[in-house]
């Protein structure tokens, strides 16, 4: 792993770019600081007591020491202080965001619309087993009590609907707008014909035309291409290449069930 300062700055611009959740634990950290109460910060912060406190831990775990000193108190919690190591951090933070918004002023100066290439490079810099992989925001969520729908929007026209659990909704800290990414194994994505008039139990039916077809001793790599831009990967049988009649320049449906697609935020 990188360690150098350069890679550190690097990370950090990526990571943080247009997202609610790449500094909003450091932020919290802040506001326990100036507050001196984890449920008045997690207020301030619009998140919930709980999810604040598995921000703590997590930061805590992450830094190898204690953050913060907090003291018994009624429900909600009672107070809580930065030791000094989190006061350290603390410090880094506040210094490192001044300079940085500074940097990031000079840098546009010096080449006016440089900074908006920063998602494009926190894009391809990401890496991951999914060959799919959709960026976008949240449209919207609906919450349950054993499972959350969260629906994305990734392009023009195209949505994604993933299903994960209440404790993984506030892990993300997701809500609507929140920037997220969308995972999912070729491996997961059936293939089918035209659905129009058809219904499938599959939450996402992505239609387009097939661009790819690459044939293995086996098995076969077909991509799609969707409306807007994005593009869908599967991999399927041989036979069920021949038995569908797929080929290129074809059309072809791309079914997901909910439950197959993975979710990501930058941190």
């Amino acid at each position: 792993m990188n360690d150098s300062p350069e890679h550190l700055v690097q990370s950090f611009l990526l990571g943080s770019k247009q997202t609610r959740s790449g500094q909003r634990r450091l932020e919290l950290l802040k506001k326990v600081d100036s507050l001196g109460s984890l449920s008045k910060a997690a207020k301030a912060c619009g998140m919930t007591y709980k999810g604040a406190w598995q921000a703590v831990e997590a930061m805590n775990e992450a830094a190898g020491v204690k953050l913060v000193n907090a003291s018994k108190g009624g429900a909600g919690g009672g107070g809580m202080l930065l030791t000094d190591a989190g006061k350290q951090l603390m410090n880094a933070y506040i210094l490192f965001q001044d300079q940085m918004q500074h940097w990031m002023r000079h840098l546009e100066e010096l080449s006016p619309g440089v900074l908006s290439q920063l998602d494009v490079m926190r894009k391809i810099s990401m890496k991951t087993s999914a060959r799919n992989l959709f960026h976008g925001t949240v449209k919207s969520i609906q919450a349950g009590s054993v499972n959350c729908e969260v629906v994305l929007s990734v392009g023009k026209s195209t949505e994604v609907v993933a299903q994960i659990t209440p404790s993984s909704l506030e892990r993300l800290n997701l809500e609507a707008g929140s920037d997220v990414y969308a995972l999912i194994k070729a491996s997961w994505v059936l293939l089918a014909e035209e659905m129009e008039g058809c219904k499938t139990s599959a939450r996402n039916q992505f239609c387009g035309e097939i661009v790819q077809l690459d044939a293995g001793a086996v098995n076969s790599d077909v991509t799609i291409a969707l409306e807007g831009g994005n593009k869908i990967s599967a991999i399927v049988t041989n036979g069920s290449v021949e038995a569908m009649g797929l080929k290129k320049g074809g059309r072809a449906c791309a079914l997901v069930k909910a439950s197959h697609v993975l979710l990501a935020v930058a941190d």
